[in-house]
C-alpha cells in the first residue's frame, strides 16, 4: 500500500478564536489583509498535485473565516485530490448550512480541535464562551452530512490528566477514529504563557498511556498515528503511533507545506531545523530515524527526559487501520 502524501497550506492566519496555547503570537491572528491569495492557493494546489499529493490539507489561522474557501475546495476537488482536509476549531460548522456548503464543495476530512471533555475546560483554553457546544453541534452537523471527522488536541496543563476521558465522548458517541494528541509547539502565545500552560513529557506520558489503553480496550479502530511531536524515547512501545517523528526515506518523500506568501518548504525538512538531539541519542536504536526533539522545549524543560533507547519496545497492541488510504485508492481507481 503506498503512503498518501499531504499537500499542506497555510491560507491565512487570522482567527476567531484566542486559544492560549497558540503557537502563532498573537500579534497576527487578527491581520486579515495576511492572507494567501487566491491565485497563490491554486498554484500551491497545482503544485502539490504535480507531485502526485492525495491530500489538500488546508490549515490556518481558522479558514473558515475566508468567504472563498468553499471555490479553494471545489478546485482542489477537480484538480483530482481524493481528499480535501479541513483543519478548524469547528465554530462555524456549528451552523448547519454552512457545514453543507463546504461538504458540497468536496471537503470530505475535518480536522476539527477539541481540548478538553466539557464546556469549561474548552472554553476556557480558546477563550471563547460557548465554543464546547458549538464543536459538539459541529460534529452531529458533519456526521449528518457523511464527512469524515478528525480531532486535534493539544495537551496542556489544565487538560492532560482528561485525555482518556476526552476519548470516550469523541469515540464513543460519535465514533471518530482519527485522532491527532498533539504535544503543542512551544513557541508564539503557548512559550509567551508557559507558567501557566506547560506540562512535561514526563507528566503527560501516564495519561497518554491511559487513553491509550481506553482505544485498545473499547475496540476503537484507529485511522493513522495518534501522537504528534512525540518521541520514541518517552514512549517506545507507541513508536508506531507517533507521526512526524522519522525523517523520510528519500528526499523526494518529503511532503510540501506552502506558506501564505507562496513560499515552499518540506515538512520533515522544517521540523528538522525546528529539533535538538542529545549526544547520549547516538546509543538509542532509533537514532538513525529520529529528527530529535524541538528547541522550543527544551528551552523551557530542557532536554534531560529525552535518554536513549537500548531495544525497541514491543509495540503496544494497537494499530492504525488506514481505512481512509483504502478508499482514496479506489476515488483514484475511479478517475482514472
Amino acid at each position: 500500500m503506498i503512503k498518501p502524501r499531504n499537500c499542506e497550506i497555510i491560507l491565512n492566519y487570522d482567527c476567531n478564536a484566542k486559544c492560549k496555547f497558540c503557537y502563532h503570537p498573537e500579534s497576527v491572528l487578527n491581520k486579515v489583509a495576511e492572507r494567501m491569495p487566491f491565485g497563490k492557493a491554486a498554484e500551491a494546489l497545482y503544485k502539490g498535485r504535480r507531485e502526485k499529493c492525495w491530500v489538500a490539507y488546508l490549515i490556518g489561522g481558522e479558514i473558515t473565516m475566508r468567504d472563498d474557501l468553499p471555490k479553494i475546495v471545489r478546485l482542489a476537488r477537480s484538480m483530482g485530490y481524493p481528499y480535501v482536509q479541513v483543519m478548524t476549531n469547528g465554530l462555524k460548522l456549528a451552523d448547519p448550512a454552512y457545514a453543507k456548503t463546504l461538504v458540497e464543495a468536496g471537503a470530505n476530512i475535518f480536522r476539527v480541535s477539541v481540548h478538553g471533555p466539557d464546556a469549561k475546560t474548552h472554553d476556557a483554553l480558546v477563550g471563547v464562551p460557548g465554543a464546547f457546544k458549538k464543536v459538539m453541534k459541529a460534529f452531529e452537523n458533519l456526521t449528518r452530512l457523511g464527512a469524515e471527522i478528525s480531532v486535534n488536541h493539544a495537551l496542556t496543563k489544565p487538560n492532560y490528566k482528561t485525555l482518556a476521558g476526552l476519548l470516550k465522548i469523541i469515540s464513543g458517541r460519535f465514533g471518530i477514529e482519527d485522532f491527532n494528541v498533539i504535544f503543542p509547539h512551544y513557541n508564539g502565545m503557548m512559550a509567551k504563557r508557559a507558567s501557566e500552560l506547560k506540562v512535561s513529557v514526563t507528566q503527560a506520558v501516564p495519561y497518554v498511556r491511559e487513553a491509550l489503553e481506553y482505544l485498545r480496550s473499547s475496540g476503537a479502530v484507529i485511522e493513522d498515528s495518534v501522537l504528534v511531536n512525540f518521541c520514541p524515547c518517552n514512549l517506545p512501545e507507541a513508536a508506531h503511533l507517533m507521526a512526524e517523528w522519522e525523517r523520510p526515506s528519500a528526499a523526494q518523500d518529503d511532503e510540501p507545506l506552502f506558506h501564505i506568501d507562496g513560499k515552499e518548504e518540506r515538512i520533515h525538512g522544517l521540523k528538522e531545523r525546528l529539533c535538538l538531539k542529545n549526544k547520549s541519542c547516538r546509543d538509542c536504536v532509533y537514532d538513525s530515524r529520529c529528527m530529535g526533539f524541538e528547541k522550543w522545549y527544551s528551552d523551557i524543560f530542557g532536554p534531560d527526559e529525552f535518554r536513549p533507547v537500548r531495544k525497541e519496545a514491543v509495540p503496544f497492541p494497537l494499530f492504525p487501520s488506514h481505512n481512509r488510504l483504502k478508499r482514496a485508492e479506489i476515488i483514484l481507481k475511479k478517475m482514472k
